[in-house]
């Protein structure tokens, strides 16, 4: 007796079909047949066959339909026997009765084939395994209304082995072949990335370039209309190299070539989703701007004066000891004199330069005062001008020397400026000898918190209702699910967290773990659990036994804030936690910003948080700058500002209640409001995280107008008209721009500012005396 599901439900004997009466009959013989071999208990098979309302029959009817099933099975000659098993029943059969079991198994068969370097072995046992389907897997019982979530996970499983399949055939240069198949599953399921990634590199090497692109375009859409989503990055990878023309997507990999003597292979992460079906280009991962010429750049500098004896020797050995602190740090040392320096800032501009900074000088003091060495410190922040391969120079660093010689014995003297940003972190007390000066005491144990007012979470809702969606999936499948939430700086990430941690401390069935750079550790803290070392919960074994337990009553959900932050093994058992959690109700959301280092695992959600609406900004400011609602010229101004940023509307705020000009002077010329120093930082730290083609346009479109077109900004940049297009328009996808046609504007009007004052003032006179008759390249912009 066969039995076949992968479309409607077929029962065949002796190549005759069997009849079965009634769809309740028809409906139990399915369940169990998805569970073959497993005791059903009677709940489930009554939930599942009435999942709104159970009748007051329910049970009198399952039991009539089994003994209905139970004198069909028996024209099988006893190989398919319906036993009576507490607390139900189980269907005991051989699997390759049932086609599901062998899709299944040919599934596995196809991947192991592909695993030991046997495309064509893989590639028969995908098309056998495709081949049993003969439509929508139960689709006689779907019609009816039945959406069992094992219908839906078989669903899942014959689109991955598609993918398998197109992968492997597009490996091997068949994309003509694989072209038809593929656009028709693609649009079908417009919201599947990897499928839409694989007609994307087939369509392009079809030569079909821009019906690749338009690929991209419905995919974006599909996604941001049905669930607010943005596409993932592989996916905007690949965009991105379509649209630079990159070689690698046109070539193909080779067939693997059996070594005789291979070497033993090198260990890798388990992988947590396929990969796309292309080899990414080194062009794909654009870097970021890491050397500039000519350009003005703020940083933070940390002076060092040590007091020695006239020994040349441990001055060498000291100086390299501070070095090495500083190179831990992430800064950058310069050539010593009596003091030395060293510059966080450069190549690249952080938000938080400045609490790097003050930690590292706190260290240095700690670490050299322990070998009995006096030091001197002192820290500044200001821009320095940078150009070509010559050292960095401004007033900044002759003001640090002076700081750090001026600073008591064994103390960090620090600016107010460098003060202000490093609080949250750092402890200070006034210096008495300067109202405009600090010491740095120490390290918090924990950063200070910003205040968060009762009535500012605006425009979050829909965000916070999408974690409530995945919440729900997570609880009525019994399996994990991981969201990463994206965004920029200040947008939100961390109270988005926050309020869903809210929501869910009114469930008391629910277990919430915050858990900081390492997960393990917070499993080991989390209340409730049985006590054991964190030593002991390293590895899958361990994580998954503490995750069984604390999921015993409910769903565990896992919150990680600040994710970019994390060690590369703390982000990879995080990432793998959906993976080792198999089984489990288990949900992880982790904030980063949107530059996540690579080494974070595929899969899962992402949600990119994205700039507040312009009501919804007004809203924010009408909680923090009570009484301002006539005020509509300033308003506006404010909110164009702010950019959607509900971290800068706070920053504003605060600069609005602390001038001495009343409040209508927002009303006035920009210079009456000056960018606070947060948001100033913030944006430094996003310019320099663009990649070199957006930054140098962004900057040259600071010299434009305040509309300019792609013509317009080639004319004073280091790129060519189409790069130039092609930059922009990414950066209009960021929203970093607004685009109406062939116009862009700047979101930010401090942002605009910002790339502005980067460009030193002899080469922005020179560039604005450039004839706009055609694009020249010049080098200042690079």
């Amino acid at each position: 007796m066969r039995f076949d599901l992968l479309g409607p439900l077929d029962v065949v004997h002796d190549g005759r079909p069997v009849v079965l009466r009634g769809a309740t009959q028809r409906a139990v013989l399915a369940y169990l047949l998805l569970h073959h071999n497993e005791v059903v208990a009677t709940s489930a098979l009554l939930s599942a066959l009435w999942p709104d309302e159970i009748p007051a029959t329910a049970r009198k009817m399952v039991q009539n339909a089994v003994s209905g099933l139970r004198t069909t099975l028996a024209t099988g000659g006893g190989q398919a026997m319906l036993l009576t098993h507490a607390p139900g029943y189980l269907l005991r059969l051989d699997s390759d009765q049932v086609d599901v079991a062998r899709f299944r198994r040919l599934a596995a068969d196809g991947r192991a084939a592909q695993a030991d370097g046997d495309p064509d072995r893989a590639v028969t046992a995908y098309r056998e395994a495709l081949a049993l389907w003969r439509g929508r897997v139960l689709a006689d019982l779907a019609e009816t209304g039945v959406g069992w979530p094992e219908l839906v996970a078989l669903e899942d499983q014959r689109l991955a082995v598609h993918e398998d399949l197109f992968g492997l055939e597009l490996d091997r240069g068949r994309h003509h072949e694989v072209l038809p198949d593929l656009r028709g599953l693609a649009e079908a399921h417009p919201n599947r990335e990897r499928l839409n990634a694989q007609l994307m590199t087939a369509l392009y090497r079809c030569g079909r370039h821009v019906d690749a692109l338009e690929v991209y375009r419905a995919t974006r859409a599909s996604l941001a209309e049905g669930l607010g989503l943005e596409p993932g990055k592989e996916l905007r990878e690949l965009e991105r190299a379509i649209l630079q023309h990159d070689e690698t997507l046109l070539t193909r990999r080779p067939d693997p070539v059996p070594e005789p003597e291979p070497e033993p292979a090198p260990e890798v992460a388990p992988e947590v989703a396929p990969p796309l079906p292309f080899t990414p280009a080194p062009v794909t991962a654009v870097p970021r701007a890491e050397t500039v010429e000519s350009e003005r750049k703020p940083v933070v500098a940390v002076g060092v004066a040590v007091t020695l004896d006239d020994d040349p020797e441990d001055a060498a050995e000291v100086q390299a000891r501070l070095r090495a602190v500083a190179e831990e740090e992430a800064g950058t040392c310069l050539p010593g004199g009596p003091v030395q320096l060293v510059v966080f800032g450069l190549p690249r501009t952080g938000d938080d330069d400045a609490v790097q900074a003050v930690r590292t000088a706190l260290r240095i003091r700690d670490r050299l005062a322990a070998e009995g060495i006096t030091t001197q410190i002192g820290v500044d922040s200001g821009d320095v001008l940078v150009e070509h391969a010559a050292e960095p120079a401004g007033p900044v660093l002759d003001r640090c020397v002076r700081s750090a010689l001026c600073a008591p014995e064994g103390r960090v003297r620090v600016s107010d400026a460098v003060r202000e940003a490093a609080e949250p972190v750092v402890v200070h007390e006034a210096a008495e000898d300067s109202p405009s000066w600090w010491h740095a005491v120490s390290v918090r144990p924990r950063a200070v918190a910003e205040p968060a007012d009762p009535g500012s979470f605006a425009g979050r809702d829909h965000d916070l209702d999408l974690l409530g969606h995945f919440l729900g999936f997570v609880e009525r499948s019994g399996r994990p699910h991981r969201v990463t939430v994206l965004g920029e700086p200040g947008i939100g990430k961390t109270r988005l967290l926050a309020e869903f941690a809210e929501v869910l401390a009114k469930r008391t069935e629910i277990r919430v773990l915050e858990a900081g750079s390492d997960v393990v550790e917070a499993f080991a803290s989390a209340p409730g659990l049985l006590p054991r070392t964190a030593a002991r919960l390293r590895g899958d074994g361990g994580l998954r036994s503490a995750a069984a337990e604390l999921t015993a009553h409910g769903p565990l959900v896992v919150l990680a804030d600040d994710l970019h932050r994390a060690g590369p093994d703390e982000r990879a058992t995080i990432g793998g936690l959906d993976d080792v959690c198999a089984g489990l109700p288990v949900l992880v959301v982790a904030a980063a910003r949107a530059e996540l280092p690579d080494g974070w695992a595929a899969g899962g959600t992402t949600l990119t948080l994205a700039p507040l609406a312009d009501d919804a900004v007004g809203a924010l400011l009408d909680t923090l700058l009570p009484g301002t609602t006539r005020l509509a010229r300033g308003r506006r101004e404010l909110v164009a500002r702010i950019g959607g940023n509900p971290r800068f509307a706070h920053a504003y705020a605060e600069g609005v209640h602390g001038r001495t000009t009343p409040f209508p002077a927002l009303g006035q010329a920009t210079t009456q409001h000056p960018t606070p120093p947060l948001v100033r930082r913030t944006l430094a730290a996003q310019l320099d995280s663009l990649p070199a083609a957006e930054k140098s346009a962004l900057k040259a479109a600071s010299l434009t107008g305040d509309t300019f077109t792609a013509e317009e900004v080639a004319v004073v940049c280091d790129l060519s008209l189409p790069e130039v297009e092609a930059a922009l328009s990414r950066l209009a996808r960021l929203e970093v721009l607004d685009r109406e046609d062939d116009a862009f504007t700047f979101r930010r009007a401090s942002l605009r500012e910002l790339a502005y004052q980067r460009i030193p003032r002899a080469t922005r006179t020179a560039l604005l005396r450039r004839p706009a008759a055609r694009p020249t390249r010049v080098e200042a912009l690079a």
